[in-house]
């Protein structure tokens, strides 16, 4: 029995020896896996601390708690007839601000209308109608004869469109300072913000003409009716304010590309007179010209013209036009030009293109 006994204990002390080196076997091999893992994971977040992003995510993918990043939205610009001949501009409703702005500080955006651009380089120029009275002639053309005026030897005739703004009250102060006047082609959505800007215009002794309700051209070059209708939109507005209908007209970017043959007869037919110009400061060619620029425009076009019909613009934001013109005006004085104001007696001038279409 103790042989037997002695026996049974040594195959306990096998038994609990085998145990003990298979535990130590496991917790070693786990140990061993844990440093393993461990030791990568420690890696990889190195790599993604040096890198500062680590592996970027699949195009498209999105983390679920970080909100997605807003995509920038371009604002509207609002409108100018602020470049003739683009789709056209302009501020908010209500009465006029009379607070005087220096030309230099006035930062206010260009109108939601656009403004007339200058004749396309090369386009020649011509009078509406020969100086005797005589109209153009076209197939299909009809146009009535009419008796103009006589002209001194060098004549001037100053046409503002796409007014009136604030800029319209610098202007008029320049124009009473150098004694001359102008002619204002007005926008009906202008004159509805800036009515007073009208009647000071007009009591001053400038001449109105008519520059359509809305200077929208989807809507204006429709139709020729649908150009006289916003005519005579824009005639009422004037008439209520000033108790005048004005005759002569502006289109919106100039007859050219715009105008055909019934065109100038539906106008024709509401006794309307069509004026474009032969020298333009190029103030509507960007959103800001430079002051030196227009003057320079006007030096390099005047020469040898002993009528000139000359293209400005008192939209919003066009305050080097200000800037620029009382130079402008001393220039032309010094050349010997009178200064007149347009009406019905005087023989329009016109880009021909509109009567071969």
């Amino acid at each position: 029995m103790k042989k037997d006994s002695s026996k049974w204990r040594r195959l306990g002390l096998i038994v609990l020896i085998i145990g003990t080196l298979t535990l130590m076997g496991c917790s070693s091999f786990s140990l061993e896996s844990f440093k393993t893992v461990k030791g990568s994971n420690m890696d990889q977040e190195d790599r993604q601390g040096a890198d500062g992003q680590g592996e970027s995510p699949p195009e498209g993918s999105q983390r679920e708690d970080v909100p997605a990043e807003e995509p920038a939205h371009e604002e509207n610009n609002p409108i100018q007839e602020g470049n003739e001949g683009s789709d056209p501009n302009e501020e908010g409703n209500g009465n006029p601000v009379f607070t005087e702005i220096p030309p230099s500080q006035n930062t206010q955006e260009s109108p939601v209308t656009a403004a007339p651009e200058p004749a396309p380089p090369g386009t020649p120029v011509r009078t509406f109608y020969e100086l005797s009275g005589t109209p153009p002639t076209a197939p299909g053309l009809a146009m009535k004869h009419r008796v103009f005026k006589e002209e001194p030897p060098k004549i001037v005739y100053l046409t503002i469109d796409d007014g009136p703004s604030e800029n319209t009250v610098h202007i008029l102060d320049i124009l009473k300072q150098e004694e001359v006047n102008a002619t204002f082609f007005v926008i009906g959505t202008q004159v509805e913000r800036y009515p007073e800007l009208l009647k000071k215009a007009y009591e001053q002794g400038n001449a109105i003409g008519n520059h359509t309700y809305s200077h929208n051209y989807s809507e204006i070059y429709q139709s020729p009716e649908a150009f006289v209708a916003n005519l005579k939109k824009n005639e009422e507005l004037i008439y209520k304010l000033i108790g005048v209908r004005p005759k002569v007209i502006r289109t919106p970017g100039g007859t050219h590309g715009n105008f055909h043959i019934s065109y100038y007869n539906a106008v024709d037919a509401q006794d309307y007179l069509v004026y474009d110009w032969n020298v333009s400061t190029g103030d509507a060619s960007a959103p800001l010209v430079p002051a030196e620029t227009l003057i320079k425009n006007v030096k390099e076009q005047a020469p040898g013209r002993d009528r000139i019909i000359l293209l400005l613009h008192d939209a919003p934001g066009k305050w080097t036009t200000v800037d620029a013109l009382p130079k402008i005006i001393r220039f032309l004085k010094e050349q010997g030009y009178e200064f007149g104001v347009l009406s019905p007696e005087v023989a329009p001038i016109l880009f021909p293109g509109g009567f071969y279409s």
